[in-house]
C-alpha cells in the first residue's frame, strides 16, 4: 500500500475493529485498506440518511466551530466554496446568510458544480476523513483556492494519547483517513500552507501562501 496523502509506502499494517490500516511514517496519516473501503452505492447510502438542515440548531452549533474562527479571517466582496457539502449543503447556506457568494459541490450530491473560477475560501467540513485519496483532493483543492486564499477543515484529528483501537471515530465504515499533528504539518510544507488557527481537536484554518 502506498499513502494516499504523501504516496510513501505504508511501514506499518495493523487490524481494528476488523479492518485493516496502514500508518504512513512519513507523513502521519493512518487510512483504511483500500479491501475494507465500502463501495460508492453503499457509501452514498450512508450519506443519504444524513439530516442535517438549517433548522437544527445543534448542526447549525456544531458548524459554528469552524465558521466562527473563519469569519476572523474573510471580509467583504470574497467568494468561497462548501467542498463536499453532503446532501445538505447548511454550511453555505450559513455564509450566502452572511453576506457572501458561495458555492457548493460534493461528488455524490452536487457533482455538478461549475467551480466559478477561483475561491477566496473554501470549506471543507467533515469530509477529509472522507477522501479516499486525500492527496488528490488537496491537488484540486489548491488549484480552486487564491494566493492568500483561506482553508477551513474540520475532521476530528487523531489523538496522540488515544489507542487507535478504542478510538471511536474510526467506527464510522465512510471514514477512511485519519489525521494527527504530522499529518497537517505535511500538508502545511507540501500544499504551501500556513497555519492561521488549529483548535488542536477538529478544526484548523490554513492560508495558502
Amino acid at each position: 500500500m502506498y499513502c494516499p496523502l504523501c504516496n510513501s509506502q505504508a511501514e506499518e499494517t495493523f487490524g481494528a475493529n476488523g479492518k485493516t490500516y496502514h500508518r504512513c511514517s512519513h507523513c502521519g496519516l493512518v487510512y483504511m485498506d483500500e479491501n475494507d473501503r465500502l463501495c460508492a452505492d453503499d457509501e452514498k447510502k450512508r450519506y443519504s440518511f444524513h439530516q442535517n438542515s438549517i433548522d437544527d440548531e445543534g448542526y447549525v452549533t456544531f458548524l459554528g466551530r469552524v465558521i466562527e474562527p473563519m469569519m476572523k479571517y474573510l471580509s467583504a466582496g470574497m467568494k468561497g466554496l462548501d467542498y463536499g457539502c453532503g446532501p445538505n449543503p447548511v454550511l453555505a447556506q450559513i455564509i450566502k446568510d452572511k453576506g457572501f457568494e458561495c458555492d457548493f459541490y460534493d461528488p455524490f450530491f452536487f457533482p455538478q458544480c461549475n467551480f466559478g473560477g477561483k475561491y477566496d475560501f473554501i470549506f471543507a467540513t467533515e469530509c477529509f476523513e472522507h477522501f479516499f485519496t486525500p492527496g488528490h483532493e488537496l491537488d484540486k483543492i489548491c488549484t480552486l483556492l487564491n494566493s492568500n486564499g483561506i482553508l477551513g477543515i474540520m475532521t476530528e484529528f487523531l489523538p496522540s494519547n488515544t489507542d487507535f483501537a478504542d478510538w471511536y471515530y474510526k467506527n464510522d465504515p465512510t471514514h477512511v483517513c485519519f489525521y494527527d499533528g504530522k499529518s497537517i504539518n505535511y500538508i502545511c510544507e507540501k500544499y504551501n500552507f500556513k497555519e492561521l488557527y488549529n483548535d488542536n481537536h477538529r478544526v484548523i484554518i490554513l492560508k495558502k501562501l
